[in-house]
This record gives C-alpha cells, sequence and structure tokens, in this order.
C-alpha cells in the first residue's frame, strides 16, 4: 500500500496550506530592484500584479561610553507579485527567488511549471544569478481527534513520560536531519495551532527540503528537483500514517 502511494501521491483533498520552491542566489546589487520593478508589465501579461515590496528589517543595540542606543532600519530586498487569482505570490527579491502556491493545491508539474515560467522572469532580470541552494517546501494543515493517540494519525511527534499530565496547551518540534540523494537536508517543523473545528487540535506539518547547488547548471537543478518530487512524497507517506492519509479523501 505505502509502495503504491509513493509511485502517485495524490489526494482529494490535499492537506497543503502552501507549496513553495525556492532558489536562493548570489547577492545581487541594489541596482536590480529596479529592474524588479520594471518587470510589473511582463508579470501582468502572465496574470500577476505587484503586491508590494519585501524588505529587511534590521536592529542594532549600541553602548558606548557607557550609554546605551537602539537603531533600526528597513531596507528594501524585493518586490512581491500575486497572481490574479490569489492562488500565487512570488518575490523577486536581491538573494532570493520564492515561488508559493498558496492552498488548493492541485499537482507538482503545475506548480513546477509556474515556478519555472516566473524563474524565467526574474533570471532575465537580474542578469542570469548565480544559484546558490533550492528548496522545496510543502506546509500542511493536519487534524487529530481529540483524545485520540497521536501515533494513531502521524509517525514523529513528542512524547511524554507518563507521570506528565498529557494534555498539551503548546507544542513545536523540529528536526533536521541529511538527505543523502541527492545531498542535502530535510527540516521538519510541527506546531500545534489554535482550535479550529471543534473535537480535533490542528498541527502544522511543515516538510522543508534544501539542496546545494554547487556546480550544477541550471538545466541540472530542475532535473534535479523532479528527484525531489519523489523524496518529498516519500517523507510524508513515511512520517503520516495510513488513517492520517484516508482522511484526506473524505
Amino acid at each position: 500500500m505505502i509502495e503504491a502511494e509513493r509511485k502517485r501521491l495524490h489526494f482529494q483533498n490535499p492537506p497543503i496550506i502552501e507549496a513553495v520552491i525556492s532558489f536562493t542566489v548570489a547577492p545581487l546589487p541594489e541596482s536590480t530592484l529596479g529592474r524588479f520593478e520594471a518587470c510589473a508589465a511582463r508579470m501582468r501579461s502572465l496574470g500577476y500584479i505587484r503586491a508590494g515590496t519585501v524588505s529587511h528589517h534590521f536592529f542594532q543595540v549600541r553602548v558606548e561610553s557607557g550609554a546605551s542606543s537602539i537603531g533600526s532600519s528597513d531596507d528594501q530586498l524585493g518586490v512581491r507579485f500575486n497572481s490574479e487569482d490569489s492562488l500565487h505570490a512570488v518575490q523577486f527579491n536581491r538573494n532570493a527567488f520564492v515561488f508559493s502556491r498558496l492552498g488548493r493545491y492541485d499537482r507538482w508539474e503545475r506548480l513546477r511549471d509556474e515556478a519555472k515560467k516566473l524563474w524565467l522572469v526574474y533570471s532575465g532580470a537580474s542578469g542570469g544569478p548565480k544559484l546558490l541552494t533550492a528548496g522545496v517546501r510543502y506546509i500542511n494543515k493536519l487534524f487529530i481527534p481529540n483524545g485520540k493517540e497521536p501515533s494513531e494519525y502521524v509517525t514523529a511527534y513528542p512524547q511524554l513520560p507518563s507521570h506528565i499530565v498529557p494534555t498539551i496547551s503548546e507544542m513545536f518540534m523540529r528536526i533536521v536531519s541529511p538527505i543523502e540523494n541527492p545531498p542535502g537536508r530535510f527540516i521538519h517543523n510541527q506546531v500545534l495551532l489554535p482550535t479550529e473545528k471543534e473535537g480535533f487540535a490542528a498541527i502544522l506539518f511543515d516538510n522543508d527540503f534544501q539542496f546545494p547547488l554547487e556546480g550544477k547548471t541550471e538545466a541540472e537543478t530542475w532535473e534535479m528537483l523532479e528527484a525531489v518530487r519523489e523524496i518529498k512524497d516519500r517523507y510524508f507517506v513515511d512520517l503520516t500514517t495510513e488513517r492520517m492519509r484516508e482522511t484526506f479523501n473524505a
């Protein structure tokens, strides 16, 4: 059953609230911001509108001659565009390209193809940036019935000693582990969310896959991401139970 699911993982009601394909790049000059802004007309032809700027906030504490002072500043990092149907968002940043599918996830091919289309605009505006890392991230929201053992639904979760009251009002768990092929790392976060459905605990189930791109061409990078597609499916199946996955087809 699990092997069959790994070959083609697809649910009628996937729990994905955001899917991301991103690339970090070698820092681009500040003048690149103007070229990103100039992409607005091209982006409109692709169904995207300018949605604002992306800023980097700096906070600094100084101590001089026994006196302290606090300073802060905001520097523009990039430009954000949203699709007219509100399903996609993309950031053209001086250090990264970040593409997101926001809910109503369909399938990998559409996520990849839309990211590729927008990457061509970003790459052209930034003059063919040097790729540093690639990331594929799936943020899910899972609902587990109150009073049920987490092990009935997920395979990784916090465990408490028997003498501690098992009720958990707040929870954050983070796991970072290596990926062997292709070389990279897997980051898994679980966060207990505010109650959304009566009788259920809501869990943010965040799977983030990151890979260095040293020595890879752009074509080789996209080819590698096809392998990541299989990896992210395998990890999701391994981290959830069949009982949990059955709820996504209800």
